[in-house]
């Protein structure tokens, strides 16, 4: 059975060496942590020492808080109407835009809120300065909770120039209501933003996503970093099995549509892995895999099986790999775009599942042996 290893302690060991660099971290947990099981990351982050969370779904929301208790902040990046649950599990609660305030001003009167700016994304928030500043006006007439100020930068990991150009108009934008209002919180920097730039100055977090979760989230060999001395640590290990080795003759074809053909006699591999697992057809087509520390081709790409280059001495029972230290996520940018794509589609439920926990009393063991 293909199988996915999930190292829970580089997830950990990620979240601490974000915050040195940071000025302190709001961690992106939406859709189930990136699909790496919300529990427990939010778990592993709390003893990294992260305190503040994201989501968008009102559900993980209450999902945090029954894990992690009363200590935390829980911030819902969507805007939401389910008051009652926010006000229960003491969620604080975006502004989708000045309409949404006033449609809702009682219901919001006891519930801390947080201001987006729409910027280049426009998901939801206010889409001009002069939004930003009634907003802010309108709080506090009606002496409403405005705790934080945020947006979020669309282009931060492209290199085309717009993301400078976003960064520009969000700053600006940030300046401007600062002169109004003390925000408690300022987050505008994802992983991308970052990476690239270091922490801004007049923000107090940095709203972190898929870097947490072991991605760089562009090509750091052929674009700058801001971070050089940041290490990050890759959390999955996916790989399926030689099940069955076939010979083939010059001109025999192998998968559907003649996937492969051979060039020559030769033998091949099967390997009980393929989309259907959630692994991208984009990873797999024309790329390779890694069996007994050698690169292998791919030949053809179904949605249960492999058809793979191997030598003779390969044999079946052997691993194939397709994620792992060396074959990291954000190796594959190129061919799928954002490493959440990838993470995202994992199928948990055709895909073998080990967990690998570091647990506080083995940690204190190990540490005292250091010491």
């Amino acid at each position: 059975m293909a199988t996915i290893e999930i190292n829970y302690h580089n997830i950990k060991q990620n979240a601490i060496n974000l915050k040195k660099e940071a000025q302190d971290i709001i961690a992106v947990v939406k859709n189930n942590a990136y699909n790496l099981d919300l529990k427990e990351c939010v778990k592993i982050f709390s003893e990294a020492g992260i305190n503040y969370f994201a989501t968008t779904k009102e559900e993980e929301c209450k999902i945090i808080r029954e894990t992690l208790g009363e200590e935390v902040s829980i911030f819902l990046l969507n805007p939401t109407r389910d008051f009652e649950l926010v006000r229960k599990y003491d969620i604080e609660v975006n502004i989708a835009n000045l309409d949404y305030l006033k449609e809702n001003i009682d219901e919001l009167r006891d519930l801390t809120l947080q201001l987006e700016f729409a910027g280049s994304m426009r998901r939801a928030g206010a889409k001009t300065l002069d939004e930003v500043l009634n907003i802010i006006n309108f709080c506090k007439e009606n002496n409403l909770n405005l705790k934080g100020f945020w947006s979020h930068f669309s282009f931060a990991d492209e290199f085309d120039g717009f993301y400078e150009k976003e960064k520009e108009l969000v700053l600006k934008v940030l300046e401007e209501a600062l002169k109004i209002h003390d925000f408690e919180v300022v987050h505008l920097q994802n992983s991308a933003s970052f990476l690239r730039d270091g922490a801004f100055e007049k923000t107090t977090h940095q709203r972190l996503g898929i870097i947490l979760y072991g991605a760089l989230p562009y090509d750091v060999k052929q674009y700058s970093v801001a971070l050089p001395n940041l290490v990050i640590k890759n959390p999955i290990t996916v790989y399926g099995e030689i099940v069955n080795i076939v010979d083939l003759k010059e001109g025999e074809c192998i998968g559907y549509s003649n996937a492969y053909i051979a060039e020559k006699d030769k033998k091949v591999g099967v390997v009980n892995i393929g989309y259907g697992d959630g692994i991208l057809r984009d990873r797999l087509r024309d790329n390779t895999c890694i069996i007994n520390n050698e690169e292998k081709d791919i030949y053809a790409t179904m949605m249960s099986h492999l058809v793979v280059e191997i030598s003779e001495k390969e044999k079946i029972g052997d691993k194939v790999f397709l994620y792992d230290d060396i074959q990291q996520l954000h190796n594959y940018v190129k061919y799928f775009g954002p490493n959440s794509v990838q993470l995202a589609a994992l199928n948990y439920n055709s895909l073998n599942i080990k967990k690998r926990i570091l647990s506080k009393i083995i940690l204190r063991i190990l540490l005292n042996i250091l010491v």
